[in-house]
């Protein structure tokens, strides 16, 4: 199994195996669309509080030899026991610290992303800067043309004039050689695991928020230039619109979203747009996506990779295929969102594009189920057929419960462990014999952990003393089912 570890200006700061280095919170939050964030928390007597110094300090979240997370504290803060907590933000947050000249740059997208991590680069410490990987965003034309008169903060200019205008997203690898930026039109990486309803998926929330959605839209491309009267081309207040090219009328609309929801209209302007035609293609586009609304599905999932399988975890900017079909739920799904607590993998949740899925369409079918119900009860035993066969895919999942102290600090200190075993989300540890339970400790003595072992078979609920921790130690318990 992988094991989580966390690193300040490369000094070990959290270790799952070392009670000396114990932090209280550890959650990622990865996000496809943003800057991904971590919070971190640490008890008062932890050795290294002080090594964190935020907009300083990198930090750095590692699971194997894998980088999940680095970046920065943004901010500190206690709680009433004292706990400090940082919120972190990720190593994209470091072309906020720079700002873009007065520019006029023509020519390619990647040049011009090439052109604003160059001077980046110039005004920051080695730590915070990036070289450009993969560009998949295409122009039309292959050329743009930008001017800025005033400075401009590099991640804002890098989303006004290429995020904005040419959608994709951008993503942050860690490479042996260094921090490398993508601009990807689509992601390409899929999920070696499946989310599917039965087997690791726990929770299902499903919004649908109307309150962005638009029937309507009228797009304006480039400003048009004219001669003046020296004959010098200047700019006029006009832009370029689709009247020449879509039958005289300058917005594009959805048919079934006006029928339903009525004229709802907005405009959009694509500077960098000068012919009619590849306006009119990419109006037909945005509004394809603008009358659907925004809908969001968070699944709330275990991830096989927490179970101490040999698999890849899911991540955020990865597509995962999801299974669901009492929620309409079936296909290959962007995640947009991930969230991952570290200490507590039982919450963690991924939030994944749903634009295929309609809340009629849902509806419908959860009709159609209880038509069948209803009105082919003679079917009955076919029905429980199904059911049984779901009910012996059903997943297991523990759960320890620590009555005391988590950290020994003094002599005689006692806690009590017990650990409780769910089917979905019942509770049937009652149900099971405790020659079901077996407790292990790792203490890096291999032979005094067995003689441990072996005192500690068959009980649902063990104390734990200072003389079990010794030095350092960690528990956990076996059930067979």
């Amino acid at each position: 199994m992988r094991l989580f570890r966390i690193y300040v200006d490369g000094a070990l700061f959290y270790h799952p195996q070392l009670s000396k280095l114990a932090v209280t919170e550890a959650k990622v939050e990865e996000d496809a669309e943003n800057i991904d964030s971590l919070t971190l928390s640490a008890p008062y007597n932890h050795p290294y509080l002080s090594s964190i110094i935020p907009l300083s300090s990198v930090i750095v979240c590692k699971k194997g030899s894998e980088t999940v997370f680095e970046g920065r504290a943004l901010d500190e803060g206690t709680d009433f026991y004292n706990n400090h907590t940082w919120t972190c933000e990720s190593a994209l947050a470091y072309l906020k610290d720079s700002q873009q000249p007065p520019y006029n740059y023509k020519g390619s997208l990647r040049g011009l992303l090439e052109h604003f991590i160059s001077e980046h680069n110039k005004c920051v410490e080695a730590q915070k800067q990036f070289t450009v990987g993969e560009v998949t965003v295409v122009d039309n034309n292959d050329y743009v043309s930008y001017s800025c008169s005033s400075y401009s903060q590099t991640l804002e200019a890098i989303r006004e004039k290429l995020l904005n205008t040419h959608g994709g997203y951008l993503r942050l690898r860690y490479t042996a050689e260094g921090k490398v930026l993508d601009y990807l039109s689509d992601f390409t990486e899929a999920s070696l695991q499946k989310v599917e309803f039965g087997k690791n998926l726990t929770d299902v929330k499903i919004t649908y928020d109307y309150t962005e959605r638009v029937t309507a839209l009228i797009p304006l491309g480039a400003k048009i230039t004219s001669a003046d009267y020296e004959g010098n081309e200047v700019e006029t207040d006009e832009r370029v619109d689709i009247t020449s090219v879509n039958g005289g009328r300058n917005y594009v609309f959805d048919e079934a979203a006006v029928e339903e929801a009525g004229w709802i209209w907005a405009a959009e302007v694509w500077n960098d747009v000068a012919l009619p035609g590849n306006l009119l293609k990419k109006a037909q586009a945005r509004i394809a996506e603008l009358a659907k609304g925004i809908t969001g599905m968070e699944l709330t999932i275990v991830d096989e990779s927490d179970t101490g399988a040999d698999i890849s975890d899911i991540h955020a900017r990865q597509y995962v295929y999801c299974s669901s079909p009492p929620h309409g739920i079936e296909g290959r799904y962007l995640c947009i969102r991930r969230t991952r607590d570290y200490l507590n993998p039982s919450g963690n949740t991924i939030t994944i594009g749903a634009s295929g899925v309609k809340l009629t369409s849902l509806s419908a079918k959860q009709n159609r189920n209880l038509n069948s119900l209803e009105q082919q009860t003679e079917k009955l035993g076919d029905i429980f057929g199904k059911v049984e066969s779901i009910t012996e895919s059903k997943m297991y999942r523990t759960e320890l419960v620590m009555e005391g102290m988590s950290i020994f600090r003094d002599k005689d200190q006692m806690s009590k462990l017990s650990c409780r075993v769910f089917s979905w989300d019942k509770d049937i540890t009652a149900a099971l014999p405790d020659s079901a339970f077996n407790w292990h400790r790792k203490s890096g003595n291999a032979e005094t952990d067995a003689d441990w072992d072996g005192l500690h078979k068959g009980k649902k609920t063990i104390t734990i003393s200072t003389e079990d921790v010794q030095d350092n130690a960690s528990f956990f318990c076996e059930v067979t089912i």
